[in-house]
């Protein structure tokens, strides 16, 4: 099997899950995955898997997604060599009312057409998982332990001698195979974990100084997210006093303390 293909079996194992992977038609061809659930020797749940995982995935890349989708729902599901070999497995279960459900696991789904897609899928009566997804989970759930699966020793290498790795971990992040937009998206969604602002504590007043020049904030909304955001009642005071120690900051304010008191003298004058 393919790496794709034994993750998303996997997966469906770790979730009670009997599959079957060598299915084959009349003409040779490989039927996917068949997932079995079990309950009181019924087959409660029978799941025909497809994996269709790529780096680049040419659905999104279709003029007419609609012609598309349909050829590869058919090709996959609607082909009768592949209904017959399906047929001729499950045929010795006895199965719940609702029969076979059709899914498709797709990788490099873009966020621009992805709702179109799972749509047109939806129409032909295919269910759509994103291989990340499946990918996340599996990920998420090894353990230490040995596992003999190539494939998923593999994902445990890399999750505890890599991933676990925070100076080799933001090296990947920088690389060429992120866009700068993912880059801002990794950011965003690691500062709405509370554990993760928590940490800023520990933080470096030259590194958040950092962060805050490259935030490209106006004086305004730096001036506001102060106010609003930061300090308190007890603080804002504590501040100001603070800021007034600062020499730069002393000189511009007695600068514009020494021009408003002119131009008010003047008014008087007049």
């Amino acid at each position: 099997m393919s790496a794709e293909k034994e993750i998303v079996n996997y997966w469906y194992n770790k979730k009670g899950f009997f599959t079957v992977n060598n299915i084959k038609t009349s003409n040779n061809r490989d039927c996917g995955i068949l997932a079995l659930k079990f309950d009181k020797g019924k087959a409660d749940e029978i799941l025909h898997v497809e994996v269709s995982c790529s780096i680049t995935n040419n659905i999104s890349e279709t003029t007419n997604l609609d012609k598309s989708i349909s050829r590869i729902a058919e090709e996959k599901f609607g082909n009768k060599n592949v209904e017959s070999a399906i047929g001729n497995y499950t045929g010795q279960f006895s199965m719940a009312q609702w029969g076979i459900k059709r899914i498709i696991v797709l990788g490099a789904v873009p966020k621009s057409r992805k709702q179109a897609i799972i749509k047109k899928f939806n129409e032909k009566e295919v269910e759509v998982i994103e291989f990340e997804n499946i990918l996340y989970d599996v990920l998420e759930q090894l353990d230490t332990q040995y596992y003999k699966n190539d494939v998923i020793r593999t994902l445990q290498l890399t999750k505890f001698l890599l991933l676990s790795e925070p100076a080799k971990l933001a090296k990947l992040l920088v690389n060429d195979a992120f866009t700068s937009n993912s880059r801002k998206e990794f950011l965003s969604s690691i500062l709405d974990k509370e554990e993760i602002v928590k940490e800023f504590k520990k933080t470096n007043i030259e590194r958040l100084a950092a962060i805050m020049k490259n935030a490209n904030l106006k004086p305004n909304e730096l001036a506001h997210m102060l106010e609003h955001n930061i300090l308190n009642k007890r603080t804002r005071r504590m501040f100001l006093d603070s800021l007034n120690e600062q020499e730069k900051i002393r000189k511009v304010a007695g600068r514009i303390i020494k021009k408003n008191k002119s131009e008010m003298e003047l008014q008087k004058f007049f």
